[in-house]
């Protein structure tokens, strides 16, 4: 029937989405709210198809605004600007849709999800993506972290991810030698890269890899191989190294997304001192100095202690 038809449509774009694939990988939750990271190199294709279109129209409004400053300010050379601009430009959508998607399935679930792509950090072969959340599923299990400085050669790792497709996949090994350098997609040097032998294929990309304890120590990213699949030499970057990173994308991301709510407010811990005290302050020892504060308290803990703030005495 025309409903079992329907129901059967759905369900098939539950399990794969429209179009054509760009290269497939794995992820993990870093947070609760919706945020996955992944390797770079996984998201590449789609973040370049996505950026290009916006990169060459702000090279084009620059150039042309660059080329057309020197003809003076009137309506006839603006018309000229403007006309110029429009011809070179390439139409973006109206609706501000990506050009290429990124889809997730988070666990065991057979449905995809759009999400967007947060910010990269080729240097480090990171990326960040977000998850829209609903209300049967207001939240999800972040990984924990774990630290990879405290790792030891021979010590067990565990490596999930989703080799060849095969999603939910586990493959245990040891840690075959730390401090390897291996070079990123931006084309950096990657410090104290961790070695396994945990079978990493492609597919794994972007995947955790986990201490016995099951906290993330690094994220699988390359492999040496004569076949293409694993040879026991696999690499992952170490999670001390993209921690900081991973946390201060999300952290700005959340501020400048924050629905409902606008940005969070800034906080820097100090007390000033009244403008009265000021005025006379400043009459006393900066011969009438205008500009700057007198910090009359700063709160212990605060980001003005911890930058060396220190109050009037």
């Amino acid at each position: 029937s025309k409903e079992d038809d329907a129901q059967n449509n759905a369900r098939k774009k539950d399990i794969k989405p429209d179009g054509t694939s760009l290269g497939s990988g794995s992820g993990f939750v870093a947070s609760e709210d919706g945020y996955v990271v992944t390797n770079y190199h996984v998201i590449e294709r789609a973040f370049t198809i996505t950026t290009a279109i916006s990169r060459y129209n702000s090279q084009i409004d620059q150039l042309v605004g660059n080329a057309t400053a020197s003809l003076g300010t009137s309506p006839l050379f603006s018309t000229l600007e403007n006309r110029t601009k429009q011809a070179l430009r390439v139409e973006e959508r109206p609706d501000d849709a990506p050009r290429a998607s990124v889809y997730v399935r988070i666990n065991s679930s057979t449905k995809y999800q759009n999400c967007r792509i947060v910010d990269v950090r080729p240097d480090l072969d990171v990326a960040v993506l977000k998850v829209e959340l609903s209300e049967e599923e207001p939240s999800l299990t972040a990984v924990q972290y774990g630290s990879s400085s405290k790792l030891l050669v021979g010590q067990r790792v565990i490596a999930i991810g989703n080799p060849f497709g095969l999603d939910q996949s586990v493959s245990a090994g040891v840690v075959s030698a730390l401090n390897r350098e291996m070079q990123s997609i931006g084309g950096e040097k990657i410090q104290n890269c961790i070695q396994t032998d945990a079978a990493i294929n492609p597919g794994n990309s972007g995947g955790p890899l986990l201490n016995s304890k099951g906290k993330l120590v690094g994220i699988n990213t390359a492999i040496i191989t004569t076949s293409g699949s694993s040879a026991g030499i696999g690499f992952a970057v170490p999670v001390d190294k993209v921690k900081c990173v991973i946390n201060d994308i999300i952290s700005k991301d959340r501020v400048v997304n924050n629905p409902g709510r606008g940005a969070a407010p800034g906080w820097l811990g100090i007390d000033i001192a009244s403008p009265a005290l000021s005025r006379a302050l400043s009459q006393k020892y900066y011969s009438g100095l205008d500009t700057g504060v007198f910090v009359s308290d700063v709160q212990d803990g605060s980001p003005a202690a911890m930058a060396g703030l220190t109050p009037l005495t």
